[in-house]
């Protein structure tokens, strides 16, 4: 017998993709509008998320008068304030990401484990804080803890809250949904009867939560980790409120922006938030995005979900508790402190706080903000995410790669780097709302990309197949036939980056101008001035705005199935 071995050379490997790459250019080119329409949104891309990202790097490399150089780095590395934040920001990070994802598997461990009758609620009290903007967490716990809160006057404490365990603790209830929601997705399709299994093996509770559950729990718990890494290292609004002048990245890149003008050394800073968030992205996104557990029985899965032992209940639970209270207690302080003259001083009931002239006129401009941003994201991501699924684009990885850095770097960043790309003609556009409006759609754009990618996904292409086979062109068939059936994914694409739009903070701190405020802005400005009362009556308006925003996500998720909150 002859054993034949068959080798690739390296040219022979980059004619096969240079075919490749030119058959799909033959396939595009027979739907020449597609071909055009993912060209121009190419484009868009291209100058509205890579070219700002771009212009941050390039000027952190660049001397005053514009000539590349090292020294803003050596500069960096040189002055303990520059270096002492990043590695401010790598220490807080990890301990958030710890804290986060530790209590966002207890919560999520109860609540598909736990007693039944104790699973709505906490489910309700881990995504109860997704319709808070982040930061009213802080004015929270200002009221509560601070130099003359509630608390510590009543007991009489001499305990801050500022600086380390403030950021920490309301990092905690911020970030608690996105680390529940990845971890639940992940134990909800466990198959019980691998822990009934060790059970029935004589393993005990404490070994079967740490060599059964957690192993097969961990490729969503650590993309939680990640997430939440990537979040809290770029987190702006809470250590603005709360740090205590703490040196971190993202609030220093945007005093040295905002206060000093000093454009270079806030681009160097920018540079060290996207270093991790895009390594991270990149783990998180390609190598694990294809890991499964798979698990091979001789019987069928069983549909109820399994009863853990009171051995891991019972401390579960009291972190439960604790966590509860916390939540509770500070969304509660938002909506007493709404309604109060000064909390703990003159606690008697008022509206006045509700009827500011310039709370009111930003709340405004952040809901037309909010939708405007809110229908480019949904109307680009859904037609982008038809030309990629279904389209033969040349370069498709690579263009969703592109769309999808937009929501991988810090809001820090890309606000930075559009201050730096539109300030100057021939795109000057700094102190309009229209800067906004395209900052936060092009950052809210994958999300809808993948909510149309998902739907796609599920719909049979037999139906466009039949619709050709009758006469119809591809954009007559992609309104009639694709925009009908998908129509979920583009409400749940719109309301969600609407949403998300009236809470942002990060990347719009940057953009903001007086003639062109916003009411998230608002927010940290009346808390920067001691306004607490009008700044929790601003909370709890855009919280009342995006609870109606979550309940019609919910509506959409029971009609259709589809789910963009937990990305099912």
């Amino acid at each position: 017998q002859t054993l034949t071995v068959a080798t690739t050379t390296p040219l022979a490997s980059a004619r096969s993709h240079l075919a490749g790459f030119g058959a799909e250019a033959r396939a595009a080119a027979r739907d020449p509008a597609f071909l055009a329409v993912g060209a121009l949104l190419t484009g868009l891309v291209l100058v509205f998320t890579v070219l700002p990202i771009g212009t941050v790097l390039i000027r952190s490399l660049q001397t005053k008068e514009g000539a590349f150089t090292w020294e803003n780095f050596l500069e960096f590395f040189s002055r303990r304030a520059y270096y002492r934040a990043l590695v401010n920001s790598l220490i807080l990070s990890t301990a958030s990401m710890v804290l986060v994802t530790t209590t966002g598997f207890v919560m999520a461990y109860l609540c598909t484990r736990g007693p039944r009758a104790l699973r709505g609620p906490l489910t309700f009290v881990s995504l109860l804080p997704f319709v808070a903007p982040p930061f009213a967490f802080s004015v929270a716990l200002i009221i509560l803890g601070g130099r003359r809160g509630f608390v510590t006057q009543l007991l009489g404490l001499n305990v801050s809250i500022y600086g380390w365990p403030g950021v920490l603790l309301v990092q905690v209830v911020s970030f608690l949904p996105i680390a529940f929601l990845l971890i639940e997705n992940v134990l909800v399709s466990l198959d019980p009867s691998l822990e009934d299994a060790a059970d029935d093996l004589g393993a005990r509770p404490e070994r079967i939560l740490r060599t059964v559950t957690i192993p097969l729990a961990w490729p969503g718990t650590l993309k939680a980790a990640l997430l939440v890494f990537i979040l809290a290292i770029a987190d702006f609004g809470n250590p603005m409120i709360i740090g205590g002048g703490m040196s971190l990245l993202a609030t220093d890149a945007y005093s040295l922006a905002v206060g000093e003008q000093n454009l270079r050394m806030a681009s160097v800073l920018s540079v060290f938030l996207v270093i991790p968030s895009l390594f991270l992205f990149v783990i998180h996104r390609y190598l694990l995005r294809e890991t499964r557990v798979t698990t091979i029985t001789g019987n069928l899965a069983s549909s109820q979900s399994r009863r853990s032992s009171p051995i891991i209940l019972i401390p579960m639970l009291a972190v439960a508790a604790v966590v509860g209270l916390v939540i509770l207690a500070l969304f509660g302080v938002i909506f007493v402190g709404a309604f109060t003259e000064a909390i703990g001083v003159r606690n008697r009931f008022t509206l006045a706080h509700f009827v500011s002239q310039f709370g009111l006129q930003y709340l405004w401009t952040s809901i037309k903000m909010a939708l405007s941003a809110g229908f480019l994201a949904a109307t680009g991501g859904i037609v982008l995410a038809y030309i990629l699924e279904r389209k033969r684009l040349p370069g498709r990885g690579a263009i969703e790669f592109l769309t999808l850095l937009g929501l991988s770097v810090p809001g820090t960043v890309l606000g930075l780097g559009y201050l730096l790309a539109f300030h100057n003609p021939p795109l000057a556009l700094t102190g309009t709302l229209l800067i906004m409006v395209l900052n936060t759609g092009f950052r809210e754009l994958p999300a809808a990309m993948e909510a149309g990618m998902s739907k796609l996904r599920q719909l049979d292409v037999a139906l466009e197949e039949a619709s050709a086979d009758l006469g119809v062109g591809p954009v007559g068939t992609f309104l009639k036939v694709v925009v009908p059936n998908i129509g979920s994914a583009f409400m749940a694409g719109l309301i969600y980056a609407f949403m998300t739009g009236m809470i942002t903070v990060s990347a719009i701190a940057f953009l903001v101008s007086p003639g062109a405020n916003l009411a998230s802005i608002y927010i940290l400005q009346l808390a920067e001035m001691g306004y607490l009362g009008e700044g929790c009556a601003v909370s709890v308006m855009l919280i009342l705005i995006v609870f109606i925003c979550v309940v019609g996500l919910k509506w959409i998720a029971r009609r259709t199935g589809f789910d963009i909150i937990r990305g099912r």
